[in-house]
């Protein structure tokens, strides 16, 4: 049997949803957010377009889904790091500074996860995805949080929504800080305080 007569191996819409979106990640890297379309992304992939929309359905949903993946990429080793302390200021000092090592590592790709934030952010009438976004994260640093306190019998004085949207808004402001600061040192300096200044707030009792 000829090459061009093989038949096609079966692929799991699984399968086929990491091929697309890696193909979705080359498309955003190549030609950015305005080239993020289906069709480009099927045109990468080497199918056809209908498969794109078959598994993803709108070009929202693939955003999505790219920003979900990034999130699951990332988030293991900050945790991991946080799991190494028995004090609170440890634990965010170190999660923080995780963070702020892999954006270092990889700016284009922190860069192209805070270009598809902003778009989704950015896109007229879609409050559902809005918050689709902004739950992602909002949970997923909510469950790291409620663990880690729970195995440390640590007690915080504000609600735990309350700690992840703190924390979420330190590392976003040290990651864009980080991408104009080249040796790392003002960064650094930022995040001990911001740290400290949290930890304190999320342990004392006024």
């Amino acid at each position: 049997m000829t090459q061009d007569h093989q038949p096609r191996h079966y692929r799991s819409r699984a399968d086929r949803r990491q091929e697309l979106l890696d193909a979705a990640a080359l498309v955003v890297r190549d030609d950015g957010l305005s080239g993020l379309t289906t069709r480009a992304v099927a045109d990468r992939a080497g199918v056809a377009h209908g498969v794109v929309h078959y598994v993803f359905g709108a070009r929202r949903n693939l955003v999505m889904a790219l920003l979900e993946r990034q999130a699951r990429a990332a988030l293991p080793p900050v945790l991991a790091a946080a799991d190494q302390h028995d004090d609170l200021h440890g634990a965010l000092d170190a999660a923080v500074a995780t963070w702020i090592g892999l954006v270092r590592q990889e700016p284009e790709r922190f860069r192209l996860l805070e270009a598809m934030s902003t778009t989704v952010s950015g896109t007229s009438g879609d409050a559902t995805l809005v918050e689709a976004e902004r739950r992602l994260w909002h949970d997923a640093v909510s469950a790291a949080i409620e663990r880690w306190t729970a195995t440390r019998g640590v007690a915080l004085t504000e609600p735990v929504a309350d700690a992840a949207a703190a924390v979420i808004a330190l590392v976003d402001g040290l990651a864009r800080a980080s991408w104009s600061d080249p040796d790392g040192a003002a960064t650094d300096r930022s995040r001990a305080l911001l740290v400290r200044g949290l930890a304190s707030a999320l342990t004392t009792v006024r």
